[in-house]
């Protein structure tokens, strides 16, 4: 999961909450959270870190045996 920090949608309380149940399930997860990137920031670049998102799943992804590498 990635959050920005400055999402005036859905505040990061959510996907904090939301990774500490998954983990309590004993499900795999990541959370990454950003200072900036606003509210659905998608795949487009940016001058924010965020923007670094989808190398980072295809990254996990790999680590726990769902894509190859």
């Amino acid at each position: 999961m990635l959050q920005a920090e400055n999402d005036n949608v859905d505040g990061p309380s959510n996907s904090l909450i939301y990774y500490a149940a998954l983990k309590d399930a004993g499900v795999p997860a990541e959370l990454h959270l950003y200072p900036e990137g606003g509210h659905a920031f998608g795949l487009r670049r940016t001058r924010f870190a965020i923007s670094a998102w989808p190398q980072l799943v295809e990254t996990w992804l790999q680590t726990i045996g769902i894509v190859a590498r």
